[in-house]
């Protein structure tokens, strides 16, 4: 069963310009109730996840591949890669752009999409030590975890 394409009606909304510094563009996505982000340049698309297929002797993490348009799409389950957590709630696959001489395109399991935002790289704070996490960015009293793709260990 090939996936759905997800309704992106919302996704764009909210974003924000401004004149006196650049600003990011990242798409906010939740685990839970935690909010984390990815630069909108890495995403090719998001679907809702169909019937996955198994692959033998391959980490825990991967939950298998994914048909979408006849291309295969390796599926991360971020939740356990990140040790966040292991059931979703509503299984929506964020999917990545392929890499240069990859023979299969990534997408990361999330629980929701809540849209495309932009920031100041100045409203990023530390981070702390685990590969692909950029920073923390403070939204209000929540805070919205960046990670990036090319430096997580898949």
């Amino acid at each position: 069963m090939a996936a759905q394409e997800y309704d992106q009606d919302g996704v764009g909304e909210g974003i924000e310009e401004s004149d006196d510094q650049e600003t990011v563009e990242v798409l906010e996505f939740e685990l839970g109730t935690d909010g984390f982000c990815v630069e909108i340049g890495y995403i090719a698309e998001i679907v809702n996840c169909g019937e996955l297929t198994s692959l033998p002797s391959t980490p825990s993490h991967i939950e298998g591949v994914l048909n979408l348009r006849d291309e295969a799409v390796k599926v991360v389950n971020l939740k356990q890669l990140l040790d966040v957590g292991d059931t979703y709630n509503d299984e929506k696959l964020i999917v990545f752009k392929r890499k240069d001489g990859a023979d299969s395109r990534l997408g990361w399991l999330v629980d929701g999409v809540r849209g495309v935002h932009s920031f100041a790289p100045n409203d990023v704070e530390a981070g702390g030590d685990a590969p692909g996490v950029e920073g923390v960015i403070r939204q209000d009293e929540d805070f919205v975890i960046w990670l990036d793709p090319a430096q997580m260990r898949i």
